[in-house]
Parts: C-alpha cells; structure tokens; sequence
C-alpha cells in the first residue's frame, strides 16, 4: 500500500526506479523508456535547471505535447519543488501570454515546432512583455537569448549532484491548473503535492489499475484530467503508457493491438468515434478490459453500446481543475451496468458532497435537482493571486462549480449539465441533457449537443445541434416526430443545427459550449438553422378548445394573459361589464371557443363564431359584448390593463405559442 501523505511528487518517479528499474515506464511512438531511464533523465535535467539559479517555489510553465520529454520536465520540476504552471499546447499566443504573465513564469519548456506552428517564434514575439520570463526551454534546434536546448541540459547535468528541497506535500504547490476561460479570463487552481499525489490514485478505483495495466495516453497532460490520469496515475502504480500526440481512432486501434492497452482513459466523443469506425474490426482489442469517460454527460445507452460491442467496462466520473487534477465523484469498481448507465458515482473517500439550491446555496433533499458542493482534501487551495474569484468560488470551504446535479437512493449523484446549460424558455427551466439523453437514440443521429439560442418573445429557444450519421440527413421534424410524446411539449427543439463537428476546449475533453467559437455562437450564427414554425392559423379549421379541454362548465370570457418576459398563461373569470377602450403599443387577439361573440367598434360590429380569430389592431377603440354565452380566448402582453372585474384566478398548465 502507498503511504500517499506525506509523498512529494518528485519521489513519484523515484520509487518506480527503485522497485521496477527496469519495467518499461512510457511509450512515446518508436521511444521507449524505463522507469530507471525517465528518473535519470529527470535527474540530469533537474540538476541543470538547478545551477541556472531555479529553485523551490519558482513558476515555470510546460507549454508542449505530449512526450517523453514532457513527462522528464513534469519530474525533475518536481523534484527542485518547482511550482508548473500548464499551458496547453493548443494554445496560440495571446493565450499562452496570459498564463506566462499571471503565473509570473521564470521559464517555459517547448517543442521548436509542433503541427506547423513556430512555439520558440510566439514566445519570442511575446517576450518583451513577459517581465519574469528569463529562460526558453526548447526540444529542437533555435536560437535567441537564454534559450536551451533539451538534450543538452540532459547530458550537462548527468550525474551530477543538486539539492533538494525539503516538501511539505499538505502545503506546497505543485502546480497551476488552469480553467478554460470559456467565459472570462482562465484562473490558475493552486494545487498542492498532495492533492495531485492522491488524486492521481484516486482514478485507478473506478476501474481497478493495477501495475500490469497498460495505459494510452490521448489526453492532453496539461489538462487537469490529463495531468491525474495519464501523468501521475500510471506512475504511481508502475504502470505503462503509451502516448499520443493526438487522438486518431486508427491510429488508437493500432497502438491498443500492438502494445497489448488495457485501460482507455477519455472522453464520450472518443469511444463514440471508436464505435463509428468502420476499421475498428480489422484489429484485435481484447486486450482493453475498461475505461473512463468524462468531461461532459454520456449520451445515453453509449456505457452500454461500449460494452456490447467493444467488450470494454466503462464508467463515468466527475472532476474538475478545481479538485485537480482529480476527481470528486465516481462509481468504485465493479458497480453494475445499470448504475454505470445512470449515475456519475459516489462522492469520494473524505469527500463531502451535497445539492445546494442554485439561489440560496442552502441544501436540497435527495431527488432535487439542484447545484454540486463539495468539501474535503482535494479541494483547490484557492486560484492563482485572485481572492475575489477564490471567494466567489469556496465558500465555508465548499466548493460551488455549477454543475447541476441530484442525489439519488444510496448516495449516486446523477448529472444535468451545467447552470449556464439551463434553458429558460417562457419560464419552463429545459435541462439539455434530458433531451441530449433521447436524441441520441435517433438513427440518424451520431452526436447531440443542445444549446440556447434568442427568442424575442419566449427568451430563448431549443437549439439541437447534430452530428448525424454518416451519409446521413435528418430534419427537425424527424427530430420532433421522434420525441412527440415522451417528453412535454414545451420542451421539444424548435431549432436544428447541422454540423459535422463541435468545438472543444481547449483540453480536448469537454465541448465548447460558450464564448466566441462555442456551440451556442456557431448555432446562433447558423444561416441554415432549420426553425419550427407552427401552421398559419386558419380559424375555421383549428379547435381551440382541445387545447383547454380542462375550463369549467359555466359561461364565461377567458382571458390568457401572454406575458412577454416568461410567457406564463392564466385563465380569469371576468364580471361586470367591458368598456370602450383601446392600447397605445400591442394588438389583440380574439378567438372564439364557444358560442357567438360580438365585438363592438365605433363605427362597426363584427360577429364571431366559433373556431373563428380577430386581431385588433393597436390604437383601435373597441368594446366586446358583455353577455353571457360565449367562451373567447384573448391574447395579449402582461402590463395590459383590465377591463372588467376579475375573480376566480386559476393557474393552468403552460402551453406554447408562437
């Protein structure tokens, strides 16, 4: 067992050395290294930075791709008690400015070049306004002031000796993780050696890792699930990994066949690409025993099509940079397809968690959807030189991430999304992923994501947005058709986006829902987005009154009251009598239920009969008869005032009007 406490993270790779010296530890493309190998190589690099004057406490960044390179930078940083700071490699130069700025970096490692783009170029550019950047450290040939190649720090300081530094693993930072920034400027969550220690054990229980298993490495490092999963996880259990630049589901299929992968840490995109591969079986996967999915909601029935057809356990997780790089939430291994299928998991060991209301923070009962708190070790020790943020954020030492969730029998939590995902429309709270969670068992339908677009009158509108299947179409009919009568009618799409990918932060793990370049932007941008449209009235032939089956036997006008903000109608009672007035800014709507219904205007009356519709224009004086006899639907905005004496107030069930 692994006394986890008081391990910095530096001895990570030292106790590998020490116990499996020779036990394959990464597999980077035609490179293969030792654990003896990697902590030699860390050792060398740690003992150069070490005479450069880089010492416990300072910040350099690591702003590369996935290599065994990295992973020697990540540890002998470590080892001097170097707090790094991430950059993710896709990051251009404005936002790799801002991290180096805020984290005040002393020094940045990267690759020459990396997918046509120049790094030593950007930072170079960049540099005159980084005041604490002193030192570019480079894989590849360049030159410029105090830029060092790799290799040659590796063989400078090979086998010479470098103090290290006394840790305190509960209070020293190892890192700044940084958030996404999708709706403000990234905040770096200061994440100390223990936090990172232990939460990268943390993921090996909800699928049993062992230090047999063998892991690809797809997901980027820098990225807090990345960095727990694929850069300490495997090392901490003498495991193996094998990486990848980038995610290819071939390129996947023929790593897992040729180096035997057990365990496939990703996101729900990635298996889904798996299971849409057509090549999938000309390779033999048996080796790959189970895997992990986060970063958005399964799409339902995708834990199980995974094991179905690729014979692979899957589970799902919660986590985030705030608790990185880790976890807070998961099912322990082995939990049933059914609670895989349905739940996020457990709160984890020493973990509190709970649903706060969105509004008051106070907790909700179990079954209530509501926001996910949480309290205990893993929690951030607060983000990077922002104690307002942090303040915002933690509260009495929970833990607000606004994820909307609910907790269930025995403890489960399920998932809805996020609190910005909620959809209001006409005052109806849509939860994306109840309907995400259907859509996707259309059969034209490969991926779904729903997102809010604007609508003057309701607020916003249902916006599915869809990846059909290839050499595939399908229409929002289709879509609407498919629903009709599972879910209620205010809750159906009337938007459809068709798209053939979605954006994806900058981690490569959750979608980009929001900011510029999000889903929602792409959506509302869309000059192809298919609306709904209800038929044109046709008084004669619509039966209004199947509509409002429910209105009490006796005679009298019913007045709904459209109300522009939220679209919330009421049916009132009115007495007395009506008299002649007209508005200034809105038309009215008439229709008759029931029975005749005269409308008076000062120079003509107009009969009504049933099924029949009148639009009063605004600025026109009129007078509906006050007799008894008739049932009338009037439609028009909150704010309007009365006519007559009203009573009798009943709240009916919404409906939708466009």
């Amino acid at each position: 067992m692994i006394d986890l406490e008081f391990l910095p993270l530096g001895q990570v790779i030292e106790n590998g050395a020490e116990s499996v010296p020779d036990k394959t530890a990464v597999v980077c493309e035609k490179e293969r290294k030792t654990y003896k190998e990697i902590n030699v190589m860390a050792d060398g690099l740690a003992a150069s930075l070490s005479e450069l004057g880089i010492q416990k406490g300072d910040r350099i960044a690591i702003y590369m791709r996935s290599s065994i390179e990295f992973v020697t930078a990540f540890y002998a940083l470590e080892k001097l008690g170097v707090i790094v700071a991430w950059v993710n490699p896709m990051y251009r130069k404005k936002e790799a400015e801002f991290i180096l700025k805020n984290s005040e970096a002393r020094g940045v490692f990267i690759f020459r070049d990396w997918e046509g783009y120049d790094y030593l170029e950007a930072i170079s550019d960049i540099r005159k306004d980084l005041p604490y950047l002193e030192f570019i450290f480079m894989v590849g040939e360049g030159r410029g002031k105090k830029v060092f190649e790799f290799n040659q720090l590796l063989e400078r300081g090979k086998g010479r000796p470098y103090s290290s530094p006394s840790i305190d693993t509960k209070n020293d930072l190892a890192m700044l993780i940084y958030t996404s920034g999708t709706t403000g400027k990234p905040k770096g969550a200061m994440i100390t050696h223990y936090q990172a220690v232990r939460a990268g054990m943390e993921y090996s229980y909800g699928v049993n890792a062992q230090s047999d298993d063998i892991f690809i490495g797809f997901l980027p490092m820098s990225h807090s699930y990345g960095c727990g999963a694929i850069l300490i996880q495997p090392f901490l259990l003498h495991s193996t990994v094998v990486l990848m630049e980038k995610f290819d589901p071939e390129a996947a299929f023929r790593i897992i066949e040729k180096e035997k992968v057990t365990l496939q840490l990703g996101a729900p995109v990635h298996y889904i690409l798996e299971l849409n591969n057509e090549g999938r079986k000309k390779y033999n996967l048996t080796s790959l025993r189970a895997g992990m999915i986060a970063g958005q909601s399964a799409p339902e029935g995708l834990i199980a099509k995974v094991h179905e057809e690729m014979g692979v356990y899957l589970t799902s997780f919660w986590g985030a940079s705030e608790v990185g790089p880790g976890v807070g939430i998961i099912c322990p291994y082995p939990s049933s397809l059914t609670v895989r299928e349905r739940y996020l998991g457990k709160a984890i060991e020493q973990t509190e968690a709970r649903v706060s209301d969105t509004l008051t923070g106070e907790e909700l009962p179990d079954g209530e959807i509501g926001e996910l708190t949480l309290r205990g070790w893993h929690v951030l020790k607060g983000y990077w030189r922002n104690p307002e943020e942090t303040e915002k954020q933690v509260v009495d030492g929970w833990l607000f991430m606004g994820d909307l969730v609910s907790r269930e029998e025995g403890g489960y939590f399920k998932i809805y999304g996020r609190t910005k995902d909620l959809i209001n429309r006409g005052g109806y709270k849509i939860y994306p992923y109840e309907l995400e969670s259907q859509i996707i068992d259309h059969p034209k339908v490969a991926q779904v994501c729903i997102v809010a677009t604007p609508n003057p009158v309701l607020g916003e509108n249902i916006c599915a947005c869809v990846i059909p299947v290839e050499d595939e179409t399908v229409t929002l009919k289709e879509i609407r058709d498919f629903l009709e009568g599972t879910i209620a009618g205010n809750k159906l799409p009337n938007e459809l986006c068709i798209m053939k990918a979605f954006p994806m932060l900058s981690g490569g793990v959750k979608i980009k829902k929001f900011g510029k370049g999000g889903l929602a932007e792409l959506a509302m941008n869309d000059q192809k987005r298919e609306g709904y449209r209800k038929r044109q009235m046709e008084p004669s032939k619509i039966n209004f009154m199947e509509k409002f089956s429910k209105l009490p036997d006796e005679d009298y006008s019913v007045r709904i009251i459209a109300m522009m903000n939220n679209y919330e109608f009421k049916i009132v009672k009115f007495k007395g009598e009506f008299i002649w007035h007209s508005h200034s800014d809105t038309d009215e709507t008439f229709i008759i239920l029931d029975g005749k219904m005269q409308m008076n205007f000062r120079d003509k009356v107009i009969e009504l009969n049933p099924g029949e519709m009148i639009v009063i224009p605004k600025g026109v004086e009129h007078k509906p008869a006050s007799e008894k006899g008739y049932k009338a639907l009037l439609i028009e905005p909150e704010g309007v005032p009365n006519t007559g004496d009203v009573d009798n107030e009943i709240t009916m069930n919404k409906i939708e009007w466009i």
